[in-house]
């Protein structure tokens, strides 16, 4: 059924009379169960987000605002229930789960960990089922990285003014203030903005994207996460070239950052990465070196299922008081009453669920939806989340995962097709109206290129 208006203009012949001209037939869209759905998987990722705010505020409440979250995304997949084929994969998944679940020494502490390693997985069927309606929750994406942007400009005139603030400021080693934002995570404020700077330069970008991109690596860079310095040395390989401005920009920085070294002004800077640099990986004496040892340990003891949910390196085990900390001799290094997780993901998943179960998680939360040929900067996303969470646990964190996965769902295709796509104005519209015919009628137009 063709759907629109005539768009009348009125005007007036020579003889005096009046007609009528049809200029030509404006599309209309309709307002369906998938635009509600669209909406409702976005207003998810807002939701997320203020659960994240209120836990940096140790607010109890986060946990009501998640349920609402997932039930949300639960909401938008029932009005829109689409499946990738490599849904098969929840099979061994769940039954990874439940043997995890069986094996865990408290029952309320595995629950919650369940929980935690079912988010990703509902957030990427969500995203798949709207894989061509996510133009809503691209909107809310921005909305939330602009508004963190302005709050963080807000709180750096807060913090030399006096002036109240929603999240305290983040000091690192008393010297360093580090943006993070309304949401209260600085590695998170960073990858968000990262995220953002890619999609402006990448997907179907525009001049004035292009601009605004920049702006976006600034606040990146502000949150000084040293997580996203190999994605940041990695980007020109993905876009296989780049334009002399950038290319400029690149060296004047590292002009720049040479000048402050040689000079002593970047001393205090420097001082900091070199002390997280063997504070982390050279001496290996904190929690999150310690957690590759126990699962080193744990997987060449045959740990093939997992040791049970809620048993090591989540909040629950320590919420509850594992006693696998106990079992592997883990070592705090003094700071057992004040750290609440062991902030690593790889040892949390695979310690917990097994070599077979954390390979099969991590297949269905990177590769579901996604075929099996991807370009390069869905790798660089991919590649960029995974490098972080070898020292975070992003990977359970609802609001930080749905931003990598959204931005890698954006580039899940193959580099001729996103190059057919935004090589001319005729190609991105006329792949808007097979997608709206699609929409509409429920029978896919085939691609022609």
């Amino acid at each position: 059924m063709l759907i629109g208006e005539k768009k009348m203009d009125i005007q007036i012949n020579r003889a005096g009379h009046v007609q009528e001209k049809v200029d030509h037939l404006v599309p209309l869209r309709l307002i369906t169960q998938s635009s509600f759905g669209s909406w409702f998987l976005a207003a998810s990722l807002l939701f997320f987000c203020v659960s994240d705010t209120l836990v940096a505020l140790n607010n109890d409440s986060s946990q009501v605002v998640k349920l609402a979250a997932f039930g949300l995304i639960g909401i938008a997949i029932a009005l829109r229930p689409s499946f990738h084929r490599k849904i098969a994969l929840f099979a061994p998944l769940a039954f990874s789960l439940v043997v995890s679940f069986s094996r865990a020494y408290d029952h309320s502490a595995g629950l919650e960990e369940l929980l935690r390693f079912l988010c990703p997985v509902v957030i990427t069927i969500g995203l798949f089922a709207y894989r061509v309606r996510l133009s809503a929750v691209l909107k809310m994406f921005f909305f939330i990285v602009i508004t963190n942007d302005v709050y963080q400009m807000w709180a750096y005139l807060a913090a030399t003014t006096g002036y109240p603030q929603l999240v305290p400021i983040r000091l690192d080693s008393g010297l360093i203030v580090r943006a993070q934002g309304w949401l209260g995570f600085f590695s998170e404020f960073s990858f968000i903005n990262f995220c953002a700077f890619i999609i402006c330069r990448r997907y179907q970008p525009t001049r004035r994207s292009r601009r605004v991109s920049w702006t976006f690596l600034v606040f990146a860079l502000l949150g000084f996460s040293f997580k996203l310095a190999p994605a940041l040395a990695l980007y020109p390989l993905a876009t296989r070239r780049l334009r002399w401005g950038a290319w400029l920009g690149i060296v004047a920085v590292a002009v720049a950052i040479a000048i402050g070294i040689t000079s002593g002004l970047l001393d205090t800077i420097t001082g900091v990465v070199l002390q997280k640099i063997a504070f982390y990986i050279v001496d290996g004496n904190s929690a999150r070196a310690e957690s590759y040892r126990v699962m080193i340990e744990s997987l060449s003891g045959g740990n093939l299922m997992g040791e049970g949910l809620g048993t090591f390196g989540g909040p629950a085990s320590i919420k509850y008081g594992s006693p696998l900390y106990s079992i592997y001799h883990f070592n705090w290094y003094g700071l057992a009453n004040t750290l609440k997780t062991t902030d690593t993901f790889y040892p949390h998943l695979f310690v917990e669920l097994g070599l077979i179960g954390g390979v099969v998680w991590l297949w269905m939360v990177l590769k579901y939806g996604n075929d099996n040929r991807v370009n390069r900067t869905w790798l660089l996303i991919a590649a960029a989340f995974c490098f972080d969470n070898a020292f975070s646990l992003a990977f359970v964190s609802p609001s930080y995962v749905f931003a990598a996965l959204l931005t890698m769902y954006l580039f899940r295709e193959t580099d001729q097709v996103q190059m057919i796509r935004v090589s001319s104005p005729d190609k991105k519209v006329s792949t808007a109206n097979r997608r709206f015919h699609a929409e509409m009628t429920g029978r896919p137009q085939r691609r022609r290129f």
